[in-house]
């Protein structure tokens, strides 16, 4: 049987579980927009600081193509001043060279061999850097306008032709990874700087970042550096950490509390409980008290009824003894009387007069505690005591009636705990409507049986008839109350033999016997559990 407490602490369960995964969600969810949020602001300023710095290399290319092929170009001297100065404040530019494109080099897109880019000026000078390959694409180039191309290592070269008719050019050498410096570089996300394909950057998350929950999509930013002529390609990759999304310390007070909510809310929920169930014990228990007090009126109506309907039997027994009361007195007053009283005889009619008398009181007792009123008592009693005195207060009225009345009593009688005069009342009943039907139905033989058992930890009192038994119909419907097949019945004796013997926790059952004749089985606990001895007189 599941205990009282149990629904409320499994809703408190539920709803903290619920609680808890309501969080998670909510923790999720806002922690993915915060950390996209996050992201999309850092790509933002990066792309930002790395287009300005961009746009700076295009300014230093047009002011340098400005010095070397101007109406009046500087000299080579002011050039490299200008050139070391912007290579000492610009750390990102590893090398930036002045350089002449030869008639080879043009030849050379023209399908003519030799020629080549030429440096004029370079700083750092002698930096190794092969300009050859770039011979054709210098010479291709629309004047005025930079080409980028990669150079390896994460580098690029970024070059521009003077207008015409100067044969120069500026060519820097730009070092991707120094566009973003190491104070701005995201932590948390995994930063690439790519050009027409290749990457020139790549950085990693910090390890705490490295790895994330495979179920949600990670935020990705993605934005072209449109420089003049560098087309840089900024990615950030964020992961989403489990530990991020669901921070362990918020979960961990959440939980707390939550649980204490929940188990307020639980124990409020079994004190309602509680209460009600405690509301329903007390209705129930008066209306127990207030049943009891009914059925107890309406046992003692039904004896005061049932000595109503035997008094004349019952008048007739007192008869008995008030009768040789009166003839043993005036034979002792005649031998009183005479000239020697017989003292013998005298006193032998006194001791009939005084046994009579006795027998007159207990008749008078007996009738008075069967109509009285007095509260059950549950004691240990003798079936075999308690069908004599139900015998001694009906023989008269079924003699009257013709009817035969047969003890088959077991020895050691059974005992039970029981109320003496509900039982009385019982079997009184049984055998009143035993005669009541055998009456009616004119049987010639007319008998009634009573016979006590005791059957393993169970007694057993039996009342049979032979007359016509109960019918089919009749029979699932004997102890309804107010069910009846008497013209002038209540249909209360055999509902209320019921509620009596339900209430010492045994059970009363109707049939038909073998034989023909209805048969009524009254089963009470057996004082005491199993007799020790055999099979007990009077079983079947």
């Amino acid at each position: 049987m599941t205990s009282p407490l149990a629904k409320p602490r499994l809703i408190g369960l539920a709803l903290w579980l619920a609680a808890l995964v309501a969080f998670v969600a909510v923790s999720v969810e806002t922690s993915r927009t915060r950390m996209a949020d996050e992201l999309e602001v850092t790509g933002r300023t990066l792309h930002r600081l790395i287009s300005q710095r961009v746009a700076q290399h295009d300014a230093h290319l047009t002011t340098l193509i400005a010095l070397s092929s101007g109406a009046e170009p500087a000299s080579d001297g002011a050039v490299r001043q200008v050139m070391e100065s912007i290579a000492r404040f610009y750390p990102r530019i590893a090398w930036l060279a002045l350089v002449s494109l030869d008639a080879g080099g043009a030849g050379a897109v023209t399908g003519q061999t030799g020629g080549g880019v030429r440096e004029v000026v370079a700083v750092p000078s002698g930096g190794g850097v092969d300009l050859l390959p770039l011979a054709p694409e210098m010479a291709a180039q629309v004047r005025g306008r930079p080409s980028v191309y990669a150079a390896g290592e994460g580098r690029y070269l970024l070059a521009k032709r003077a207008p015409e008719p100067s044969d120069l050019g500026v060519v820097l050498m730009i070092d991707a990874a120094r566009l973003v410096e190491p104070e701005e570089r995201p932590g948390f996300a995994h930063l690439r700087l790519s050009l027409d394909g290749a990457d020139l950057v790549h950085l990693p998350a910090d390890a705490a970042f490295a790895s994330g929950v495979s179920w949600l999509t990670p935020p990705h930013f993605e934005k072209v550096i449109d420089g003049e002529g560098q087309r840089l390609l900024l990615s950030l990759d964020r992961s989403l950490p489990l530990a991020v999304l669901v921070p362990p310390g918020r979960l961990l007070g959440f939980a707390v509390v939550a649980g204490l909510l929940a188990a307020a809310l639980s124990f409020g929920l079994s004190q309602r409980a509680a209460v009600k169930r405690s509301l329903i014990a007390t209705r129930a228990a008066e209306a127990r008290a207030l049943l009891q007090e009914r059925e107890t009126l309406l046992a003692h109506a039904s004896r005061v009824n049932a000595m109503g309907e035997l008094a004349s039997g019952i008048a007739h027994e007192l008869t008995q003894p008030l009768t040789a009361l009166l003839s043993r007195s005036q034979a002792a007053l005649r031998l009183a009387g005479a000239d020697r009283p017989d003292l013998a005889l005298i006193s032998q009619a006194l001791d009939v007069n005084v046994r009579e008398a006795k027998r007159a009181g207990e008749m008078l007792k007996r009738m008075r505690d069967y109509a009285s009123n007095k509260a059950p008592e549950r004691a240990r009693q003798e079936l075999n005591a308690i069908v004599a005195e139900v015998v001694a207060l009906t023989r008269t009225d079924l003699e009257r009636r013709g009817i035969a009345l047969v003890l088959d009593l077991a020895e050691p009688a059974p005992e039970a705990v029981v109320d003496a005069i509900e039982m009385e009342q019982v079997l009184h009943n049984l055998i009143r409507n035993a005669a009541d039907a055998l009456e009616a139905a004119r049987v010639a033989g007319a008998r009634i049986s009573i016979a006590t058992k005791a059957a393993g930890s169970e007694a057993k009192i039996v009342v049979a008839d032979n007359g016509p038994g109960i019918s089919a119909e009749v029979l699932p419907k004997l102890f309804t109350p107010f069910f009846t097949t008497k013209a002038d019945g209540m249909g209360l004796g055999l509902s209320l033999c019921q509620t009596l013997v339900e209430r010492v926790d045994g059970r009363i059952e109707a049939g038909n016997a073998g034989g023909g004749g209805a048969r009524f089985v009254v089963t009470l606990p057996l004082a005491g559990g199993p007799l020790a001895s055999g099979p007990q007189a009077g079983e079947r």
